[in-house]
C-alpha cells in the first residue's frame, strides 16, 4: 500500500487549564489579534474575559468580533476579515465551537490573501470552476475549542454557507491548519447535554466515514477504531453528567483523533449529504443532519460493498461492542444496530421529515451534493449516481 500523510505544523496543547499558554504561544506569531467568538457563550462563561487578560498580558493588541453564528455565511466570513485588516491584525483567533474555528480560518485566509483589493471567502469557494488559491499567505490561526465534535481545531478544513446559493461548501488547505490548538477540558465540559450529543455524534460520524473512506490508511485507521470505542462507551456518559471529567477527556481525545483521520482520509457519502441539508435548512443542525442520514447510507454500503467495505463495517460492529462471528454481511449490519442503539441513548432518533425536510427539495439537495461536496462522494466505499443519493434522502425522510 502506498498513501501520503501530510503531518501539518500545530501546536496541540491538551488538558485542564491550558487556556493559560494562549497569551506566550500567540505572541510568538504576532503583536496584534482578532479574536473570533459567537455572540455570547464563551463571555457568559468567563473563558472571553481570561483568554483577553492572557493576550493582554503579553502586550498583544487584541480586537474581538463575535458575530458567528452557527452555519457561518460569507457575509460573516467578509465582515470579520475586514476588520482583521482594518486593524492590522497578524493573527486569527477562533474560540469557540466549529463555527467559530472555522470563520477564524476562512478569515484568515481572505485577510492574508487581500493585497491589492479586499477579497470574498466565496472566490476561494470550491463550488466555483475557477476559484483563487488558497496560500502561505493565509494568516496564522490559533483554535481554542468550547465542544467535543467537528474536530476543526486540528484541521485544514472550514465549512461556509452561502445563502444566496444554498450551498455550504468544505474550503481545505494546508495553509488553514492551526498554528495552535487548545483543548482545554474546563471550556469542553461546559457543554449542556444536547450540545454534547449533536457534537459527539459528528466525532463517530468522522471517524465512521475517515475508516471506510477510500482515502483510508493504516494510520487513520488506528485513530478511527479508538475513536469508536472511545465515543460508543463515553459519549452516553458525557450526555448524562456534565462534569464527568474522564468522558469529557475521552471525548475531547476521539474528537481530536476524528480530526487527524478525515484530514487525511477525508470524511465520505454522510458529511457529502449533510452540508447541503444545512445549506438548504440552516437551522438544522450539522450533527443532527448526519445522525438522520448515517444509517440509511450504512446500509446501502454495507448491501452494496465489496469484501473489504463489509470487512470494515464488521470492525466498526466489534470496536463498538457487538459480538462478530464472521466478515459478512449480516454480521456488518450489527454495525448500524449499534449506531441506532448509540442515538437512542442521547437522544439523537431522529429522520429527516420530522427535521422539516421537504421532498420537493431532495433534487436540488442532490444536485448540490455533487456540486459542492464532490470529494466526498468519491471517496465513498461504493460507488454513487444522483439517483442513489436521491434515494438516499428519501429513505432518510
Amino acid at each position: 500500500m502506498v498513501f501520503n500523510y501530510l503531518l501539518p505544523y500545530t501546536n496541540l496543547i491538551f488538558g485542564e487549564g491550558s487556556l493559560k499558554s494562549l497569551g506566550s504561544e500567540t505572541k510568538k506569531m504576532g503583536k496584534s489579534a482578532l479574536l473570533v467568538t459567537g455572540r455570547s457563550s464563551m463571555e457568559k462563561l468567563g473563558f472571553l474575559d481570561q483568554a483577553l487578560r492572557l493576550l493582554k498580558k503579553e502586550d498583544i493588541e487584541v480586537f474581538h468580533y463575535n458575530k458567528v453564528l452557527p452555519n457561518p455565511t460569507v457575509e460573516i466570513v467578509d465582515e470579520g476579515a475586514r476588520l482583521a485588516l482594518e486593524k492590522n491584525c497578524q493573527v486569527i483567533i477562533g474560540m469557540g465551537g466549529g463555527s467559530a474555528m472555522d470563520t477564524a480560518k476562512a478569515i484568515a485566509v481572505v485577510a492574508g490573501h487581500s493585497k491589492e483589493r479586499i477579497l470574498s471567502i466565496w472566490e476561494f469557494s470550491p463550488a466555483l470552476e475557477n476559484p483563487l488559491p488558497i496560500t502561505e499567505a493565509a494568516l496564522p490561526v490559533v483554535a481554542i475549542t468550547s465542544t467535543s465534535g467537528t474536530g476543526s481545531h486540528v484541521t485544514r478544513y472550514a465549512v461556509v454557507s452561502n445563502p444566496e446559493t444554498s450551498e455550504k461548501p468544505g474550503f481545505a488547505s494546508e495553509y488553514m491548519y492551526p498554528r495552535l490548538s487548545i483543548v482545554d477540558l474546563n471550556i469542553v465540559k461546559t457543554m449542556p447535554p444536547e450540545l454534547t450529543a449533536r457534537t459527539g455524534f459528528d466525532t463517530l460520524a468522522h471517524v465512521l466515514e475517515a475508516f471506510i473512506s477510500r482515502k483510508s490508511n493504516p494510520i487513520t485507521d488506528l485513530y478511527c477504531l479508538k475513536a469508536i470505542e472511545l465515543v460508543t462507551k463515553y459519549l452516553p456518559l458525557a450526555y448524562q453528567r456534565q462534569d464527568d471529567m474522564e468522558a469529557r477527556y475521552s471525548m475531547a481525545l476521539a474528537d481530536t483523533y476524528g480530526g487527524w483521520a478525515i484530514t487525511a482520509a477525508t470524511a465520505a457519502l454522510p458529511h457529502a449529504m449533510s452540508h447541503p441539508i444545512s445549506g438548504y435548512y440552516p437551522d438544522i443542525d450539522h450533527g443532527v443532519a448526519l445522525a438522520a442520514i448515517s444509517a440509511t447510507i450504512m446500509e446501502f454500503n454495507i448491501e452494496n460493498g465489496d469484501q473489504k467495505t463489509i470487512q470494515k463495517y464488521c470492525q466498526i460492529a466489534k470496536a463498538m461492542g457487538k459480538q462478530v462471528k464472521e466478515y459478512s454481511k449480516k454480521e456488518a449490519k450489527k454495525s448500524i444496530e449499534a449506531l441506532k442503539e448509540l442515538c437512542d441513548k442521547i437522544g439523537l432518533t431522529v429522520s429527516l421529515g420530522k427535521l422539516g425536510v421537504d421532498r420537493n427539495k431532495i433534487p436540488e439537495m442532490t444536485k448540490g451534493v455533487f456540486r459542492t461536496m464532490r470529494r466526498g462522494v468519491e471517496n465513498n466505499p461504493v460507488p454513487v449516481t444522483e439517483s442513489d443519493v436521491e434515494s438516499l434522502y428519501n429513505k432518510s425522510l
